[in-house]
């Protein structure tokens, strides 16, 4: 049985480290990113930029064998300006609204429609940003909080042969907690806390977070229709 796996945000970070675990347990990964460094005859990279709303809007899904399983990794977000709500311009307000769940919101209609006989997965990549309140993070927590629910309708919506998860995979080491460890902490209290994650040597690596989300791929009946942090997993 042919594995196929459609993932966002493949250029870098967790979306790139899952992307290479897959093509080693054989699966054909298809990468929807502005960049790519990865080099495989099974990956395909598709050049986007998932904030446009008409490059997103034009995706065709790949067609794929009916006795194929595959699944979508929704993975490409964006922080955001780290300041308070008042001081953040409508542009980039629109445009992280737009990569953060309005992209998401409609692959996973794409996905749902264009797969209906196979069977399927949708993985959301959220944040425990989406159930707490930090301040000059207003739309990266409003946008992951959308992201779960979204996640929770699909669920109760039943659709045939598709389960869904959304996964909070914790303080990752990425690019993200360099911008983080940047911001002015006028504007950001919890600096001096992310920093110290740093300085502590308590950020995750991507390639445990990939081995992770590998592990529930593998399981997904064990989470279907859940809301899942990746520190509830345990793997040897």
């Amino acid at each position: 049985m042919q594995k196929i796996a459609l993932i966002t945000g493949t250029g870098e970070g967790i979306g790139k480290a899952i992307a290479k675990l897959l093509l080693k347990e054989n699966f054909k990964v298809f990468g929807y990113s502005r960049t790519n460094h990865i080099k495989s005859r099974n990956f395909t990279f598709i050049k986007i930029d998932l904030s446009s709303l008409e490059e997103v809007q034009k995706i065709i899904f790949p067609k794929i064998d009916s006795s194929s399983n595959i699944i979508l990794i929704n993975n490409a977000a964006t922080i955001g300006e780290i300041t308070t709500l008042d001081k953040k311009s409508e542009a980039r307000i629109i445009y992280e609204y737009k990569l953060n769940i309005i992209t998401p919101t409609i692959l996973c209609k794409k996905f749902t429609q264009s797969y209906t006989a196979l069977n399927k997965l949708i993985i959301n990549i959220s944040s425990g940003a989406a159930n707490k309140a930090i301040s000059s993070w207003s739309t990266y927590c409003a946008t992951k909080s959308a992201l779960n629910m979204l996640t929770q309708v699909i669920a109760k919506e039943k659709h045939k042969n598709l389960n869904v998860i959304s996964i909070n995979p914790g303080v990752v080491d990425t690019k993200m907690q360099n911008k983080i460890r940047s911001s002015d902490a006028k504007y950001f209290p919890l600096l001096d806390k992310f920093i110290s994650y740093y300085n502590q040597n308590k950020l995750e690596n991507t390639q445990n977070t990939a081995n992770k989300i590998h592990y529930i791929i593998q399981n997904k009946a064990q989470f279907a229709g859940n809301i899942v942090s990746l520190r509830d997993i345990n793997i040897k």
